[in-house]
């Protein structure tokens, strides 16, 4: 049996600067056998656009199990929670972000409050965030991180719960 995890995260196709974090964050943390399990980024091109993206995830969901009855696939929307603390409708789109997973049984990964924030310690202008997200890869500096930032359960500034329900579908190191 395979297991697709799709990630569908708020990066253009063009830049796609959030996945390079997250899948830094795969290889470091986990372990797992490449030829049975499969990631398929999906970029959103702007967190408000998931509901959008229905159809191709549909997609990569219908053309991984058509290579095998066994093999299943998840789900998983990665948002940067923004002014959640200060703005009411940053929070209110996280809200209904949550329950849009909820009732497609999908995962609902966040990053406080971006996931730039929770990876380099600064927020990125958006001009440079794929340049910035290289620099990260390139620099090795996902060994600088500790899985202790990755792992909460509540919003909190420069933190996220990726490695909570990756922890789901992954084994750890």
């Amino acid at each position: 049996m395979g297991l697709q995890l799709i990630f569908a995260v708020e990066a253009d196709p063009k830049c796609k600067s959030d996945w390079i974090y997250i899948k830094d964050t795969i290889e470091q943390f986990y372990r797992y056998e490449r030829t049975q399990v499969k990631f398929s980024p999906v970029y959103m091109g702007g967190k408000g656009n998931y509901e959008k993206k229905q159809k191709e995830i549909s997609k990569l969901i219908s053309q991984y199990s058509a290579g095998s009855k066994r093999n299943q696939s998840r789900v998983i929307y990665c948002f940067d929670c923004d002014d959640y603390d200060s703005r009411s409708a940053d929070l209110k789109f996280l809200d209904k972000a949550q329950r849009y997973c909820k009732e497609r049984n999908a995962d609902f990964v966040w990053f406080c409050k971006d996931i730039e924030q929770v990876y380099t310690g600064n927020s990125v202008d958006k001009g440079r965030k794929k340049n910035e997200a290289v620099s990260f890869k390139v620099k090795k500096k996902i060994g600088e991180l500790r899985a202790e930032k990755l792992t909460h359960v509540e919003y909190r500034n420069g933190v996220s719960n990726i490695m909570t329900v990756l922890d789901q579908y992954l084994e750890r190191k």
